[in-house]
């Protein structure tokens, strides 16, 4: 009488157990993305409304990429439990979700590099090199989840590694490149007064910040998928990617009250205000002292001062508008060159 048949152990901790931990920090990360959603809505009740709509969209992409990936890792490890051959079965929402993911990437990295725009004054040359990046990591996202939803299985999915390195590769470059561009234009507004520089390098390290976890998210999915081909080790990165722009976005959006609040009052000869105020010094007049045989002598001094209030919207720069709780634009002007910093422009 023969011996029944060994049960065949599987070894799932790099594929299953890899898209698994993906899910839970990326429900994690949407967790925390909707705290800061709340947060927003509460604190910016007079925020203008594309901006309010932006962060619903983004939150409601989100929500749905939680729900496509949930849905993924259950097929897998809960409907398909006991059936190892379907291990190698693509879930058709799992492709899904690039395109989700897509649309969140394209949608956030849209916003920096329209803060790039209004920074740079219209630097043309810097924001169409930013729009190729964005526009590439986009069409390429596209690319990959048209072909991949012709195929059924993981091994013929190989066949179109090359396509995915390459999204990763334009996001990283795309991250890297609007990171830097922000950190140059934010170093060259400088004004010279210590605590409005401080806020500059705040604003300087929260730019690099955000760009180095969304870059190096995407830098870890490809090593991951180049060194390790046969494993999912590399979803565990992907999956979670577009949580890191959700949550970038509303941090950057959330943050503008705080870092403007510690602008405060600079000294008298700073000639610095909040919310959007633009002040012009003007040089002071001396008139050369009087001496009379009956009148003291005297110093006379003149100052003039103007102010005009400028506000900063999406569409550009609109002089005389109504400040609000989106104005952060201040200049600084004084005897070196006028710099500029809005604080929602991160």
């Amino acid at each position: 009488m023969s011996d029944p048949a060994a049960p065949v152990h599987l070894v799932l901790d790099n594929t299953m157990g890899a898209l698994f931990i993906g899910v839970v920090f990326a429900m994690a990360l949407w967790g925390a993305g909707c705290v800061q959603v709340y947060y927003y809505f509460n604190r910016y009740l007079k925020e203008d409304w594309r901006l309010k709509l932006l962060v619903f969209v983004v939150w409601a992409l989100d929500t749905t990429h939680q729900g496509l990936i949930t849905h993924t890792a259950y097929t897998y490890l809960v409907t398909e439990y006991g059936n190892p051959l379907f291990l190698n079965e693509i879930v058709v929402t799992l492709l899904i979700e690039v395109v989700i993911s897509a649309l969140i990437v394209l949608l956030v990295q849209s916003f920096l590099v329209l803060r790039v725009w209004k920074l740079s004054r219209g630097n043309i040359p810097l924001v169409v090199i930013l729009c190729l990046l964005v526009a590439a990591e986009f069409s390429l996202s596209i690319v990959y989840t048209i072909k991949s939803l012709r195929l059924k299985t993981f091994t013929a999915l190989a066949s179109i590694v090359n396509l995915s390195r390459s999204v990763n590769i334009f996001g990283a470059a795309g991250d890297i490149a609007i990171a830097m561009a922000l950190v140059y234009l934010l170093h060259r507004a400088r004004t010279g007064f210590h605590r409005s520089d401080g806020i500059i390098n705040r604003l300087i390290m929260f730019s690099l910040n955000t760009g180095i976890l969304t870059s190096l998210d995407a830098v870890m999915s490809l090593v991951t998928i180049t060194v390790l081909p046969n494993s999912f080790v590399y979803i565990l990165f992907f999956v979670t990617v577009s949580r890191l722009y959700t949550n970038s976005l509303l941090a950057t959006l959330n943050s503008r009250k705080t870092l403007q609040g510690g602008l405060g009052d600079e000294s008298t000869a700073s000639a610095s205000v909040s919310n959007g105020a633009r002040f012009r010094s003007h040089a002071v007049e001396v008139d050369p002292p009087t001496i009379s045989k009956v009148q003291p002598r005297t110093l006379s001094i003149k100052v003039n001062t103007e102010t005009e209030t400028v506000r900063d919207i999406e569409e550009g720069i609109v002089k005389n508008g109504t400040p609000s709780e989106s104005d952060t634009e201040v200049y600084e002007y004084g005897d070196r060159k006028p710099g500029a910093y809005p604080m929602h422009a991160l």
